[in-house]
């Protein structure tokens, strides 16, 4: 049993001069906090006494942040001041499986990481993180069953990201798309096709939350869906407030107040376990079943078209701006056939389905690949 700190060396980043965006004569690339995901942009700094290089049999672990504690290794390039450099000491560590260490530790490193504001890694804590070291081709065996185990859920989670945007793909294949409307839908604003609302939600002081009944925020849904009913705050309201703000499964909400960007961002209420109600910056409002279904109408609402329109009618302060009633009501939709949207819901629920399909997968393959990181590291691979 090794700590880590008679293994590596620890040479902390240092930030350029400047970042560049494109490769420039005497430019080198520059590896920052975001460089630890695959999909990072290349950046590139002036090359500058005093950089830390990092090469690929070398560790980069990010020092400070929320990120502090994520890892990677095989990259190359001058690292910033947000990232540290682990390099072994001696040929006997193969770096994949040190770097599959490491990744391992990063929730304990985070727990033990210092610093109110800006979390940091304690250098102590890193440097005495003890595993086992088996012989160098034990270890380049153990670090090749783990990077087969981490590529099958790196493929998982590609797979998901192509269902990313198909929704929107199907809308506009079945009803072109809202800002030309090509195939001239008779028009309606969205006033027309309520049955009930808009209605702004519920307004409670801090000290009412903590236990009591679920309430929807603005930062537990996006791109139409609520995502995180599990994790819900909670709040002691009475009875009659259930009754005139609980939410209704088909009712859509909309965001009234928020930054430019996120301002009327909407989402279609799901089956709900038990009573939950919505929050005083956005608004609950049910359609017309007989004339539009609300899952057409939550995904029109995330068009272009729809946005161009809220943001004509934005009241904007200093920190945010807002809409009303009535914009929300002005809001122009274009009604197709119901049998038409019918279709779209199918087809939709399929979608659904293979993406649920796809999550259980990813979670089955992220549960193997954490049960094979504590074997790996208990000497058990």
């Amino acid at each position: 049993m090794i700590p880590l700190g008679e293994l590596v060396d620890i040479a902390k980043g240092r930030k350029p001069s400047r970042i560049l965006a494109e490769e420039a004569p005497g430019s080198v690339r520059l590896l920052q906090i975001d460089d630890l995901r695959p999909e990072a942009v290349l950046k590139y700094a002036p090359s500058e006494r005093g950089m830390v290089y990092a090469v690929p049999e070398d560790i980069i672990i990010a020092w400070d942040g929320a990120n502090a504690g994520t890892s990677n290794f095989g990259l190359s390039g001058a690292i910033g001041s947000t990232l540290a450099r682990l390099r072994p000491r001696s040929r006997n560590v193969d770096t994949g499986f040190l770097g599959h260490f490491v990744r391992a530790s990063q929730s304990h490193l985070r727990e033990k990481a210092k610093g109110a504001t800006v979390p940091h890694l304690d250098p102590e804590v890193l440097r005495s993180l003890v595993l086992a070291l088996p012989s160098l081709p034990d270890q380049r065996r153990i670090a090749a069953i783990l990077d087969q185990a981490d590529a099958l859920r790196a493929k998982r989670r590609a797979a998901l990201t192509q269902f990313d945007g198909m929704a929107r793909a199907i809308f506009v294949e079945m009803f072109g798309d809202p800002a030309g409307n090509p195939r001239q839908w008779p028009t309606a604003s969205l006033g027309e096709l309520i049955t009930k609302g808009p209605q702004n939600g519920l307004y409670k002081p801090s000290s009412d939350y903590g236990s009591g009944t679920p309430i929807v925020r603005i930062d537990a849904f996006y791109d139409g869906r609520i995502t995180k009913l599990a994790s819900l705050r909670r709040l002691r309201i009475s009875s009659e407030d259930q009754m005139l703000f609980g939410l209704r499964p088909g009712d859509v909400l909309i965001n009234r107040v928020n930054s430019l960007e996120y301002l009327g961002k909407s989402a279609l209420v799901p089956e709900l376990p038990e009573c939950t109600v919505f929050e005083s910056n956005m608004m609950r409002l049910s359609v017309d079943r007989a004339r539009v279904l609300p899952e057409y109408v939550i995904q029109f609402l995330q068009s272009p078209f729809i946005k161009q329109q809220i943001l004509a009618s934005a009241k904007n302060a200093v920190n945010q701006s807002s809409i009303n009633q009535h914009d929300v009501r002005s809001l122009r939709l274009f009604v197709p056939p119901m049998a038409l949207q019918a279709l779209y819901v199918e087809r939709i629920a399929e979608l659904d389905e293979s993406v649920e399909r796809q999550r259980r997968s990813a979670t089955e393959l992220d549960a193997l690949f954490t049960s094979l990181q504590h074997r790996a590291f208990r000497g058990e691979l």
